[in-house]
């Protein structure tokens, strides 16, 4: 299968991968160039809100509770957290589903008996992660194996800064974007390490950089990457 892949590869005019490390694995395996080309969808935001000044601050999650993305490790660090690290969060809202149900179940009611205010949900449509996006002034990426998700380019393109575990692309892209805060490693202690740095810091200092960063992750601006990627060279013979 590398062999043929390779032959593929090679015999295409153009190689595009939508996250960094896989376009350093298509490079290896092509001997030859590849492009980052970021996936996202239009998720219909038209202006930045601007992000609290000062706490107490709201945080949010959005994905599948599978192991993958790390639910747990998220409701694992926000028991770690103490009284006043609570004081300066208004609330953490959490959504998705899937087969940590039951995990999530236990951690929220872990977490109320300690009187935190955490309230969950299920999946949530379009409308409804710009909605969520639009509330929280930090979304919490606790993915244990990741490249670029998609609720990654959602933020983006919403202003809000993240939270996130160093795995797949996230550390090079919150480096670059210079959007939020990176735990150490992916574990609940490194998160909740990162969570208490974020609430020690106004999540509109990030205001700047988030606007460039919701230009790259536009749908518009792929589209024209795509574009410019994939034209003909005037110059080069038919």
């Amino acid at each position: 299968m590398r062999s043929l892949l390779r032959r593929v590869l090679r015999g295409a005019e153009h190689r595009l991968a939508d996250g960094h490390g896989l376009c350093e694995d298509v490079a290896g395996i092509a001997g030859m160039s590849c492009a980052f080309l970021p996936s996202c969808r239009d998720l219909g935001v038209r202006e930045l809100r601007a992000r609290r000044a000062g706490p107490p601050y709201r945080l949010a999650f959005l994905g599948r509770w599978h192991p993958n993305k790390g639910i747990d490790l998220l409701l694992d660090a926000l028991l770690r957290l103490e009284g006043p690290d609570w004081a300066r969060v208004e609330e953490v809202r959490v959504f998705g589903g899937g087969p940590l149900h039951e995990r999530v179940g236990e951690g929220i009611r872990a977490l109320a008996a300690r009187g935190r205010r955490v309230t969950a949900g299920g999946y949530l449509d379009r409308d409804g992660a710009r909605a969520l996006l639009a509330w929280a002034d930090y979304l919490v990426i606790p993915s244990r194996i990741e490249s670029i998700p998609v609720i990654f380019s959602d933020a983006m393109q919403a202003g809000c800064p993240v939270i996130a575990t160093p795995v797949g692309d996230l550390p090079r892209l919150v480096a670059e974007l210079r959007c939020g805060i990176l735990a150490a490693e992916p574990g609940a202690e490194a998160l909740a390490v990162a969570i208490r740095e974020a609430l020690a810091q106004p999540p509109e200092r990030f205001g700047a950089r988030l606007a460039q960063a919701a230009r790259l992750f536009d749908v518009r601006t792929v589209a024209n990457s795509f574009l410019d990627a994939v034209r003909p060279d005037p110059g080069k013979p038919a």
